[in-house]
Order: C-alpha cells, then structure tokens, then sequence
C-alpha cells in the first residue's frame, strides 16, 4: 500500500526513535496513524506495526500490504492484549526512544522532535508528554487534569502515547500485562516515579485521540466492579512508591473527597430547584387544562363555535 507522506531521509546522528502501533482489527485508521508517524519533523524515526491477532480479513488485507523502509509488520498468532503487543513491539525495535501510538489516533509532526528535545536536555526526566484533542465521534479538548505527582496518586493524567527511553522500559520491566482490562498505562507511569524519574507535559496541542462508538476505555469506565478491581491491581504494583508519598497519596485523597462532596450537594440543591419548577408547571399546566375544559363547556363558546369556524375560513383564505 502506497505511504502518502513517505519521508525516507534518516540522519543517523539523532537518536532513533521506535514509535511502536499495536493494531487489532483497526486497519479503517491504520493508515492515518502510521502517515503521522512517518511524516515527523524528527529526521531518525522507524515504525513498528505489531498485528495482535487481527481477525478482520480488511485488517489483515492492509497490513499486509504495507511497504516501505521505515516501517516493520510483526503479527502475533494470538491476542496479547495492548500491554502484551506494546512489550513485543518495544522488544524488537532498535530505538534508544520509544513513543507508543494506537492504530486509531494521530500525532502532530513536531510531536517526537519536542519531546525528544525535552528529554536530551534534562536528566530527570523519564517521560515527555503534551496536550491533547479529541475527533471522532466526540471532539474538542482531550480534558485531563494538569498533570502533578499527587494527582497521579489518585489517578492518571497522562495517555499513553508520550515519549521514554527503552532503557527505562527494561528497568521497570515493561507494561503489566496482568491489566487485561484498561489502566496499563497508569500502571507504567508509576513505575517510571518508583525509578525516581519526573514527568513533563509540552504545553502545545501535538496528540489527537480518536473517540469510537466502543473501546476498552468505556467498556471500564461502564463497569464499576472492573474499574475497582483495575484500581486495586495497580496500588497493589506500587507498595513501594505509595509507602513513600502516604502523606500526600492521603492528603490528596481527602481533597478529591471533599471536591466529590461539595460537588454532590451543588446537585442536590440544583435537582431540588429543578424538580420544584418542573412541579410548579405541570401544576399550571393542569390549571389550564382544567379552565380550558370549563370554557369548552360553556354556554358561550357553543353559541360561538360557528362565528369561530367562519372567521377560520376566512383567515385561511386570506393567507391563500
């Protein structure tokens, strides 16, 4: 399959970057998420597809006929999840940084140059990530919270296509692939703060996540038992790094509560209005409905109903 932005000039005197694209049955946005890649600014970039098992025969059909010299297809014989596929990807890529990148979402073309800049300069830092968009089925802003170490002890800020180096990866030993169901990427970036490495945020829009009818994201979000189990499994991860900011893991705690707290009476009372209001009409409307029989029954608007029925005629006339 032809490339349309087939940028092949490689200066070997950057650092390589993998950007690595797990695809199951996604080959309707393959395309437009490997020509983000392959269209940066950055000059030292390879692609690597891992195919997780793909049933789609579309899927299939695309990846198999993609070509170019930046890029490599590998394809799993069975489902390994996106933990699972992200892992082998990573393994098998030659890059001193890896970004992953979903098979549905985009990246700006200055996204890995930035981000590579930021991470060459600054010892401390692990992980580089930047704003976000949403387009689909849903779009405008990607609105996660600013990102800060105590709120990602109560939950993550940061998506999963951000830039780190794979040395990184083999030391906190890959993503979990034990979270089958969602929050893998919360798991990793908490490992990278057990590693003591800080995380940085480029204050530039350079990602674009795609919103579908359906993805694992919602199927967790919709299934609260899921969701606590998910929650549970990645405090249990990180004995260590929650021991080391208990204070903070429960100051914060507190906070969110007293927010969901406040929140949860701002509800109540703007319900209660609601349902007086909505009460109060429906008793006028009743009212209403009540003269309005009272009147149809009177003597009047019998005697009345013929000059009624002429002056209907001759309205309609006229706006004949």
């Amino acid at each position: 399959m032809q490339i349309m932005k087939c940028n092949t000039i490689i200066d070997a005197s950057y650092p390589l970057v993998s950007i690595i694209i797990p695809c199951h049955n996604d080959g309707e946005y393959l395309m437009e998420a490997v020509e983000s890649a392959l269209s940066q600014t950055y000059p030292n970039i390879e692609v690597i597809i891992v195919d997780d098992a793909s049933s789609d025969h579309a899927t299939i059909s695309i990846l198999e006929s993609i070509s170019h010299p930046r890029v490599k297809v590998y394809r799993n014989e069975e489902n390994l999840h996106l933990s699972g596929a992200r892992n082998k990807g990573i393994s098998l890529s030659n890059g001193k940084y890896i970004m992953p990148l979903d098979a549905d979402d985009k990246i700006d073309m200055s996204y890995v140059q930035k981000a590579v800049e930021v991470i060459e300069n600054n010892r401390s830092i692990g992980v580089v990530f930047c704003k976000g968009v949403l387009f689909g089925v849903q779009s405008g802003p990607f609105n996660l919270p600013e990102y800060s170490l105590d709120y990602m002890l109560i939950g993550n800020t940061v998506f999963a296509t951000a830039l780190f180096s794979k040395a990184d990866w083999e030391k906190v030993g890959g993503y979990s692939e034990g979270l089958k169901s969602g929050l893998e990427d919360y798991d990793f970036w908490l490992s990278f703060l057990e590693l003591g490495k800080e995380i940085y945020q480029i204050p530039e829009v350079l990602f674009y996540y795609r919103i579908k009818e359906k993805s694992m994201s919602t199927d967790l979000n919709d299934d609260l038992l899921v969701m606590k189990k998910a929650y549970a499994q990645v405090y249990q991860n990180h004995p260590h790094l929650y021991e080391k900011y208990k204070d903070r893991y429960l100051l914060k705690l507190r906070d969110v509560q007293l927010d969901m707290q406040f929140n949860s009476r701002k509800l109540s009372i703007a319900l209660a209005t609601a349902d007086v209001t909505i009460r109060q009409q429906s008793e006028d409307i009743c009212r209403l409905e009540r003269e309005m029989k009272l009147i149809e029954q009177s003597t009047s608007w019998r005697i009345t109903k013929p000059i009624r029925a002429l002056g209907d005629v001759i309205r309609r006339l006229f706006r004949a």
